[in-house]
């Protein structure tokens, strides 16, 4: 498999992981289970796997891109300084955004969900998750924008 294939499949499995956690997972354990702190346990369980998960695909393609025999293009360039802020945008997220999150519902106690918006904590809460949504979203476009670049480049 040529270093160009892997990238895309590992762009693929980051895209879809991404995806698959923003629209399918997070809404669905908001709507299924009983209490609100039951579907946040589940969503923050599931996000640090996926960060996680996007930090370790993040160094290998990375690593592929670096030690593929590509030419050293602008493109090239190009795709090394997305990959290199998808990962760093997984790692501000796991390391910062996250645990700030959890910190904060924690300070919230077990009612942290009947706080009103009003609330600091719960102001402070929504825009950490404003920026967790941010990011995620930056590294699903990121992701699709390489892999039809990937895919669309001349032979």
């Amino acid at each position: 498999m040529t270093g160009e294939k892997i990238r895309i499949a590992l762009l693929s499995l980051w895209l879809g992981m991404m995806a698959f956690f923003s629209f399918v997972v997070a809404p669905a354990a908001f709507a299924v289970l009983p209490e609100q702190r039951l579907a946040g346990n589940v969503v923050n369980r599931a996000l640090g796997i996926m960060e996680i998960s996007g930090m370790v695909l993040g160094v290998a393609l990375l690593l592929v891109l670096l030690f593929s025999r590509v030419r050293q293009t602008r493109q090239y360039h190009i795709e090394l300084a997305i990959v290199l802020l998808m990962t760093l945008s997984m790692a501000v997220s796991h390391f910062g955004i996250s645990r700030w999150m959890h910190q904060l519902r924690l300070r919230g106690g077990d009612n942290f969900y009947m706080l009103p918006v009003e609330d600091p904590i719960r102001a402070s809460f929504d825009q950490l998750h404003q920026a967790s949504v941010g990011l995620t979203g930056f590294v699903i476009l990121a992701a699709l924008y390489l892999i039809v670049k990937l895919i669309r480049r001349p032979v």
